[in-house]
């Protein structure tokens, strides 16, 4: 498959519709797997950002993950974390992220949790389920000037 990252702020807002086709949302989502590998230096690429309007993330961080429809149920522990993003190259934000999720896929049987143990594999998780639902990393920017009310001492930037 051909990609391209997308930067145009307007595509990246609309929200994500559900994948289908669960083998198509898994080969394509093998497909942005091998992207990440040769083109591109992130941990984590939603479908939207290579111009593919379905619910379908994938998270490389350790072992290679795809997310079909990922929803994320449950989360704890609020904290700041440094994002980047590949769809807005040397961009980087302090966000306000949690360092505990639990996340359903329709690829998956059981809930899939992510902790503060792979911190990194966590926040990519939930940066790359917001861009499905039209949110971007800007739009969750804390300022550690007011006071935001993160944990700023959790040794994570």
């Amino acid at each position: 498959m051909k990609f391209k990252i997308i930067k145009d702020e307007d595509l990246l807002r609309k929200k994500c519709t559900s994948a289908v086709d669960l083998e198509a949302a898994i080969s394509l989502g093998e497909g942005m797997l091998a992207y990440l590998d040769e083109h591109a230096s992130g941990v984590g690429l939603a479908a939207n950002q290579v111009g593919v309007d379905h619910r379908v993330c994938v998270i490389k961080v350790g072992d290679p993950i795809i997310l079909v429809n990922p929803r994320i149920v449950n989360q704890f522990k609020k904290i700041s974390f440094q994002e980047g993003c590949l769809s807005f190259p040397g961009d980087t934000v302090v966000t306000e992220r949690y360092a505990n999720i639990q996340v359903i896929a329709d690829n998956y049987s059981e809930p899939l949790y992510f902790s503060e143990e792979n911190i990194l594999e966590t926040v990519c998780v939930q940066h790359e389920i917001d861009h499905l639902d039209g949110i971007l990393m800007h739009d969750r920017k804390i300022d550690l000037d007011k006071g935001d009310k993160s944990s700023y001492d959790n040794g994570i930037f």
